[in-house]
């Protein structure tokens, strides 16, 4: 093993959006996905130093242009000692290493095996991601980047978001809308059930 690269996210939305990054920006094999608690999620990569530095700063923008509060921290770490192995190995289908498997075979056998990791990881994300009412909740949100996150995952995604803001934030947020049937004091006063209604109608309008 050359280098590890972790990032934890706050949420699994940003998770997903992790390590989708990571494995387009490098050439790293996609090692977990792990629950730490308390909404906080961890994508670990493996590969040649380089690679996962680059992964590793990939998905970590990747991760700030949803909201900057939903990155929890990043970690590379070059040259591990060899008993981490034990810890981040990836493994084929079921998490179990196929016995049968000779010498000659490996190559073709870690592409599959990378293949499936992946794909178990993004399931794995995503379906808490569709369990989560509330991903991640940022501290604040502007419009084009509220823009992205519905263009990306939909209005109901994108509402779950704004509903995590506190009524200051989505006032302000609501002030960049020039389109919405409130405006002036009517935002300053709007509570947070009635910002939301007008943000949700303004994005099935621009939809239609």
């Amino acid at each position: 093993m050359k280098a590890l690269g972790l990032i934890e996210t706050k949420g699994t939305l940003a998770a997903v959006e992790a390590a989708d990054a990571m494995v387009k920006a490098a050439d790293v094999t996609l090692v977990e996905k792990t629950r730490v608690g308390g909404g906080l999620v961890t994508i670990t990569v493996t590969g040649d130093v380089a690679a996962v530095q680059a992964a590793v700063d990939a998905g970590t923008a990747a991760v700030e242009r949803i909201a900057a509060s939903s990155l929890a921290a990043k970690l590379v770490i070059p040259r591990p000692h060899e008993e981490l192995e034990i810890l981040f190995t990836p493994k084929g289908p079921g998490g179990k290493t196929d016995p049968g498997v000779t010498d000659e075979e490996e190559p073709e056998a870690e592409d599959a095996a990378v293949g499936d990791a992946v794909e178990e990881v993004v399931k794995e994300v995503v379906k808490e991601v569709e369990e989560s009412p509330h991903p991640a909740l940022p501290e604040k949100l502007d419009r084009q980047t509220l823009d992205s996150i519905i263009e990306k995952y939909g209005i109901a995604e994108g509402m779950a978001m704004a509903d995590g803001l506190k009524v200051t934030a989505l006032r302000t947020l609501a002030r960049e809308y020039g389109e919405l049937k409130i405006s002036g004091r009517e935002v300053s006063k709007a509570n947070k059930q009635l910002l939301l209604e007008e943000l949700k109608s303004y994005y099935e309008a621009r939809n239609d």
